[in-house]
């Protein structure tokens, strides 16, 4: 499969995207194209999966011991300056303590348009060097002018700071888009800013990444919509694949937790299920030796559902017209990550010694009619199963139970390691989480502020997440 999409906060050039022809690959350009998707080169097999699947265990060794970094492996963050109207140093600050505590190596700051967003990246900037964390400017070339002197004086101004992101010395710089720069105007602002270049460019044919060809001296290019299905069917790394063959070992890729959207110009869903996120970071994992850079999409992608923070502080931290992300959390799917950044980065799971249960589900079932919504069902709305999605982090054998509403399930004997288990959603209420070991209980969680409901006003494909930890040593 060979695909991409971008996040942004603006909607306008949505359809910018559908103008862009699949033909010269003999293949049709998907239904669900956006700004955030472009071409479908083949789609893997039908898998068949059962929603009452027991568990599914990831053993990894209790013994191992870490090991020291080689140097060679780099995670990032995706923030979307667009949301960041009302942020002031501390916000940053806020946010940074937050990303460095899991060890990620930089943010990449997703610029637009709006001049706003200039005094926004300088409070970046400072944050950063005021507790070590080192940031880069990600272009976002479907609102930022596609303009090299532009370009080149926003880096050159700040690849001096202490806080600017730099590989081997050079100032790292990504994008969004950038096919209109062309191959002279990407050259040209690496030839003036002594950058590292890791874009995203579409619209061009794959086959110009190749070293040799008129994109081949891009230091590095990543796939953004590597990170989701583009079908009923789940993730696999043939999309990877295809593009680690034509740029070998600059190839660099995206991870990202869940995929929704409901606006009048663009309402998909992105086929999150059979835990997307675990699943995508084992698949970084298998190809670690491959792989370079992996981006984390995204921080905060209100508009988009990809965020992996707590969700929006206000009405103004998010895209107008969103309703489906207050009061859905996603920073466990950020707390569990931290578990896969240890071995990407250091090729060896970390030991867990907290039991913790993270879960994740849908507002409502998949097929029900919203009452009072002006716009239909999203696409790819038949996608998804109604489903409970856990992960039990068990530091030894353990019995968990999850429960929604009147039905449940109990899951006995579950072994050390990352236990990946799911209920289907066959009652309607409240949501139950429960860990005992040994005879005794240790985890008795039932979140007071989200029940799974057979009805809504507006459709919401956004997952809550939800995660709990014992107490006990």
């Amino acid at each position: 499969m060979k695909l991409g999409f971008p996040s942004f906060f603006s909607t306008v050039l949505f359809f910018l995207l559908l103008s862009f022809s699949a033909a010269k690959h003999n293949t049709p350009l998907s239904r669900r194209s956006s700004k955030r998707q472009l071409r479908s080169r083949a789609e893997p097999e039908s898998q068949a999966f059962d929603a009452t699947s027991r568990s599914v265990h990831s053993d990894h060794s209790a013994d191992s011991q870490l090991e020291k970094r080689d140097g060679t492996k780099y995670v990032f963050m995706h923030h979307i300056v667009g949301n960041t109207y009302e942020y002031t140093r501390d916000s940053w600050l806020n946010d940074f303590d937050q990303i460095r505590a899991k060890d990620i190596d930089a943010v990449a700051l997703n610029i637009g348009r709006d001049t706003w967003q200039s005094a926004r990246v300088q409070d970046a900037y400072s944050a950063a060097a005021m507790v070590g964390m080192s940031v880069f400017v990600s272009f976002d070339y479907t609102s930022f002018d596609c303009n090299i002197e532009t370009t080149v004086n926003w880096v050159n101004a700040y690849k001096g700071l202490p806080g600017q992101f730099k590989i081997d010395g050079r100032p790292m710089i990504s994008s969004y888009s950038g096919d209109c720069l062309g191959p002279d105007g990407w050259q040209t602002i690496r030839d003036q800013t002594g950058g590292f270049l890791m874009p995203f460019i579409y619209g061009d044919d794959d086959q110009q990444l190749k070293k040799g060809s008129s994109y081949g001296f891009f230091d590095s290019w990543y796939c953004w919509g590597c990170a989701w299905p583009q079908g009923n069917y789940n993730k696999t790394t043939d999309d990877d694949h295809y593009y680690m063959n034509i740029l070998e070992s600059r190839y660099a890729t995206t991870i990202s937790p869940w995929m929704f959207t409901h606006y009048d110009n663009k309402n998909f869903y992105l086929r999150g299920d059979d835990w997307l996120l675990i699943t995508r970071w084992e698949q970084l994992i298998s190809m670690r030796d491959q792989l370079t850079f992996v981006e984390m999409v995204t921080w905060n992608d209100y508009g988009e559902s990809d965020y992996f923070g707590t969700g929006p502080s206000s009405a103004n931290s998010q895209p107008s017209g969103t309703t489906w992300t207050d009061g859905f959390p996603h920073n466990g799917f950020f707390d569990l990550s931290a578990y896969y950044i240890t071995y990407f980065k250091t090729g060896v799971y970390p030991r867990i010694t907290k039991d913790t249960v993270y879960f994740w589900l849908r507002p409502h079932p998949a097929s029900i009619n919203a009452k009072n919504d002006p716009l239909p069902k999203p696409e790819g709305w038949d996608w998804t199963s109604d489903t409970l999605w856990a992960a039990a982090f068990c530091s030894s054998t353990c019995n968990v139970t999850l429960r929604v509403g009147s039905y449940s399930q109990d899951f006995d004997n579950l072994p050390y390691g990352v236990n990946k288990i799911s209920l289907p959603l066959k009652a309607l209420g409240n949501v139950t989480v429960k860990m005992s070991k040994n005879g005794q209980e240790v985890i008795n969680h039932t979140p007071s502020d989200f029940q799974y409901q057979e009805y809504t006003d507006h459709y919401n494909y956004n997952a809550y997440v939800g995660s709990v930890t014992t107490t006990l040593s």
